[in-house]
């Protein structure tokens, strides 16, 4: 039974991204911190199109998870993002093998909005 527990809560622990990864995980607060900060942030949405329409951060590209293998980022770093944070833990591991420096934005665009920042409708 604890050899289950074990294994179950280092798998929520995987796809949450607070083990084995290469990137890193910020709060809203840091990461509005950073982007006010610093130019040469690249903001990628990971939501899909319609997801994007809705509302998204200013300045994001929106570049749907399942097409990031194949799209070249001009970039060295990004601030990832999807609805709730799911999404953008993988994403960030394809764009963290690809090279690039992440920052995955915990609790995603809703976190980002409860904690009361902008996002562009």
């Amino acid at each position: 039974m604890w050899l289950f527990m074990a294994v179950m809560l280092a798998y929520f622990a995987y796809f949450k991204g607070w083990i084995f990864n290469d990137f890193e995980n910020i709060s809203p607060k840091i990461a509005h911190h950073l982007l006010k900060k610093s130019s040469d942030i690249t903001i990628v949405d990971v939501r899909s199109k319609k997801e994007f329409e809705k509302d998204h951060l200013k300045g994001a590209l929106s570049l749907p998870l399942d097409t990031l293998e194949e799209v070249n980022i001009n970039a060295k770093k990004v601030l990832v993002y999807s609805e709730r944070g799911e999404r953008s833990v993988e994403a960030s591991r394809i764009l963290a093998k690809k090279g690039f420096e992440v920052l995955n934005l915990e609790g995603g665009v809703v976190f980002w909005i409860r904690a009361g920042y902008e996002v562009v409708k």
